[in-house]
């Protein structure tokens, strides 16, 4: 299942139109998808930035189970190149 840390606490407008379109191409694309807001609770965001490597790291971020697939904008290329399937390492 593929994971998609998000806040809902999204202060930019920016974040929040880039939490709407992973969750839009995942619905499109009928991928099983859970999302998982860091804001909710400090353990969702320490769990995410321990699975991606990175203290700093920042939501969106994408993981197929405990797989860091990416960021916002590595998805956002895998769309433009049509390849998110593959991206997501989904079949």
């Amino acid at each position: 299942m593929i994971i998609v840390y998000i806040s809902s606490v999204a202060l930019k407008k920016e974040l929040h139109s880039q939490q709407n379109h992973i969750e839009t191409v995942l619905r499109a694309k009928q991928v099983p998808y859970r999302m998982v807001d860091i804001a909710s609770d400090p353990a969702f965001k320490e769990e995410m930035r321990r699975k991606c490597g990175n203290e700093t790291a920042l939501a969106p971020q994408i993981f197929n189970e405990d797989f860091h697939c990416g960021d916002y904008k590595s998805f956002q290329q895998a769309v433009e190149e049509e390849n998110v399937l593959e991206y997501l390492r989904v079949s």
